[in-house]
């Protein structure tokens, strides 16, 4: 029993060590960076709609059948773009910090099994997606894709270090996504507060809390 008991207070050690570890490695600015990304998505995406650079602004006020497949190209094209440097920004940081800290930057399996659930979802939600823009119905993509990008956030919240906020961070992207679906023409403003503002919140609130713990 006590052999027992050894083994299972180093193996708590071992996961408190490799939490701290992945939380160090984490960095604020990549958040508040990945807020910038999205901004400048937002308004490229609202001057090809709307003809406007505020994307708070803009409408989606066309009838369904005037639907521009090569408008939503051009967008589709913004939002991967958005996507890669925002991911791109976040893992070169957290590697970065790694570096600086003289620690390793791997992925282990608890981070494996975060970026598979957090992929996961994503993926099912680009493929569900598909629908609304087979169907012309292409100003409800927004709400779609806040809604599994949150859902992404609150299904890794429990492997993601322990940081609670990830999960309400989640919680208020559905809220929007759900908002999104609800008002269609104003889906790009949600997008723009969930992917902009909120991201920005969550990267200052990491620096604040964490940065200055470390």
């Amino acid at each position: 029993m006590k052999e027992q008991e050894i083994k299972e207070t180093l193996s708590d050690i071992r996961n408190m060590m490799e939490r701290s570890q992945k939380v160090m490695f984490l960095d604020g600015t990549a958040g508040i960076i990945a807020a910038v990304w999205a901004l400048l998505g937002a308004v490229a995406i609202s001057l090809v709609l709307y003809g406007t650079v505020n994307p708070l602004l803009g409408a989606w006020t066309e009838p369904i059948w005037l639907f521009d497949w090569g408008t939503f190209f051009i967008v589709a094209i913004i939002c991967a773009a958005v996507f890669c440097a925002a991911f791109m920004t976040v893992w070169l940081m957290s590697k970065r910090r790694a570096e600086r800290c003289d620690m390793e930057f791997k992925l282990d399996a608890g981070a494996r099994r975060l970026l598979g659930n957090f992929f996961t979802a994503m993926v099912v939600g680009g493929l569900v997606c598909l629908t609304p823009l087979i169907n012309g119905l292409w100003n409800l993509i927004p709400g779609f894709m806040l809604l599994f990008y949150g859902l992404a956030l609150v299904l890794i919240s429990p492997i993601a270090f322990r940081i609670s906020i990830t999960k309400y961070f989640g919680y208020a992207e559905i809220a929007l996504g759900i908002a999104a679906l609800a008002v269609s023409p104003l889906g790009l403003m949600f997008w723009t507060i969930g992917f902009c503002i909120l991201h920005l919140i969550w990267g200052i609130w990491f620096k604040i809390w964490f940065d200055r713990k470390q």
